[in-house]
């Protein structure tokens, strides 16, 4: 397994988040805890950092990488949708920073067995904790045609969506999916053209990931809660990495800053700098915004 990852806006995330010693900081997507390492550092060996994940092995790996602040870290096999009860768990009702980074970790794409890639074959899978849940493949083996052709416009925006359901239930009568490389062969005959077949099978893996995952509505409910746990003072900083997630940063905190209760760090998202796209494609798409409780 590929343990390296290159956290996106580092530094920028870092300015945003500004952890000081003493703090009480959520990671809610806590990866192989890169952006965890220098917020730790930063905080001087005073103060407590709650680290979530749903995939095991990044909380093993970020475990490891993270024990030399051993005493001030706290790690959650959880959503970080569920901080909120976790922390009361715990008799703790506020904290200072909170960081969301939104993105699939390198492993999560690499890993062939997870089922994320358009470019190496696996198991149609897609989940980030798997040991629960339903599949990519029980989405596309099962789901009516109508529910697909939703999932591929709302979570995918994408414009061949009626075609792309109706040739899934056309194909899975005779066979159904099992592999990645079976739905991207699928695409493939529609899309003759290589980078329209690359495009459209980018954006229904996406649509497949959130709605495996349920991310869209569980982003909207962690939000929420996660600005009543900031404390006087308290940031939330938040990387997404495509339109819809971005919207939904967005709309939230201009409506929590509008009730005065909050200001917008962040009036414009900040984005990777060409230097940093050149080292990491994969940030490319990285949009960062930031509030803070009065």
């Amino acid at each position: 397994m590929n343990t390296h990852h290159d956290p996106v806006l580092l530094h920028e995330t870092i300015d945003l988040l500004n952890p000081q010693p003493g703090d009480c900081v959520i990671d809610g997507t806590l990866g192989l805890g890169g952006h965890a390492k220098v917020i730790l550092e930063r905080m001087a060996g005073d103060g407590t950092y709650y680290g979530f994940d749903l995939d095991e092995k990044n909380l093993e790996i970020a475990r490891d990488r993270l024990k030399e602040f051993k005493l001030q870290t706290t790690f959650f096999h959880s959503n970080f949708v569920h901080c909120q009860h976790r922390l009361q768990e715990l008799n703790k009702d506020q904290v200072d920073k909170i960081l969301l980074d939104l993105g699939l970790s390198s492993p999560h794409i690499d890993d062939l067995e997870r089922g994320f890639s358009i470019q190496q074959d696996g198991p149609l899978d897609m989940r980030f904790d798997r040991s629960t849940g339903k599949t990519a493949a029980d989405i596309v083996n099962h789901w009516p045609e109508e529910a697909l052709k939703r999932i591929f416009y709302e979570y995918g925006e994408e414009r061949y969506a009626p075609k792309v359901a109706r040739m899934i239930i056309e194909r899975r009568k005779v066979q159904p999916f099992q592999f990645t490389s079976e739905l991207v062969e699928l695409i493939a005959e529609i899309m003759k053209n290589p980078r329209d077949k690359r495009q459209v099978a980018t954006r229904i893996f996406q649509a497949l990931r959130i709605a495996v995952n349920d991310e869209l509505t569980l982003l909207q409910e962690a939000l929420n809660s996660m600005l009543s746990l900031l404390a006087s003072g308290g940031r939330l900083v938040v990387i997404s990495y495509h339109s819809l997630e971005d919207r939904i940063v967005k709309h939230t905190f201009k409506e929590a800053a509008a009730t005065g209760e909050f200001q917008l760090l962040t009036k414009r998202p900040i984005i990777p700098s060409d230097q940093e796209i050149e080292h990491n494609s994969r940030s490319r798409s990285a949009k960062l915004r930031a509030i803070q409780k009065n």
